[in-house]
């Protein structure tokens, strides 16, 4: 038997190049996998390339800001399966830091956290078994200049994880949180070679991190080898934080 065999597993803020190899890592493996994003058209071409490759595969358009209707979702995913198992909180909001965009940042990538495990974790306590991996930031450990909202909100992020840690461990739930660093993404795609140069020069494994790097740190934590580790921020980083 597959490590992820009729998992269910639900992906939030799924339309991005982290999720994409995520989905691919969880389906190979067996799984299940629900794609929650409020794209609509990026999430159904993903769904679409991953279908093509016999991945089992379901997007559902959602705004994860809205608690009611993730409520909803939830339990209409229960309803059909009578199983969650996996929550990867995968949703990015980056923004500068001013009013309107403070508040949007706290919406989505820190109320949308805390409402997808609202919604989720009663059925984990179900079956008395779940996997909730929550995305932060180095950023969110760390700070920076001129990032005031982001860096709040991630370390917000790793405050949510270690709460949720302390109520649901005993459940056989564990919370953990991933802190990726420099990814191959369209942000790092966006700056000079100099520039990438320059970061890659920073960090003691000399390279850009992948997707699949942080899709296999989703995988290992969600797996039965990860049983008690709970509560913990891995970096996956190339060394960056040292």
């Amino acid at each position: 038997m597959r490590k992820s065999e009729n998992k269910i597993v639900i992906i939030s803020g799924g339309a991005d190049a982290i999720a994409t190899a995520s989905i691919h890592k969880f389906c190979a493996s067996g799984a299940k996998v629900i794609l929650w994003d409020t794209d609509e058209q990026k999430g159904k071409i993903i769904v679409a390339g991953l279908k093509a490759q016999k991945l089992t595969v379901d997007f559902q358009q959602i705004d994860i800001t809205n608690l009611g209707e993730i409520e909803k979702k939830a339990k209409e995913i229960y309803e059909k399966y009578k199983r969650i198992d996996i929550l990867i909180n995968n949703a990015v909001c980056t923004s500068e830091a001013i009013d309107s965009d403070w508040q949007k940042m706290i919406e989505k990538s820190l109320n949308g956290v805390m409402n997808c495990i609202k919604a989720v974790s009663p059925y984990m306590l179900l079956n008395s078994f779940g996997r909730i991996l929550n995305t932060t930031a180095l950023l969110g450990l760390y700070g920076d200049i001129n990032q005031t909202n982001y860096s709040a909100v991630k370390n917000g992020v790793i405050g949510i994880s270690k709460i949720w840690t302390l109520e649901l461990s005993k459940y056989n739930i564990t919370v953990n949180t991933i802190a990726p660093g420099y990814i191959d993404s369209e942000y790092i795609n966006k700056n000079t070679a100099m520039v990438v140069k320059s970061i890659k020069d920073k960090i003691p494994a000399k390279k850009i991190g992948t997707a699949e790097d942080i899709a296999n740190a989703y995988f290992f934590l969600a797996s039965d080898e990860a049983s008690y580790i709970t509560g913990t921020v891995l970096n996956v980083d190339g060394g960056y934080s040292v």
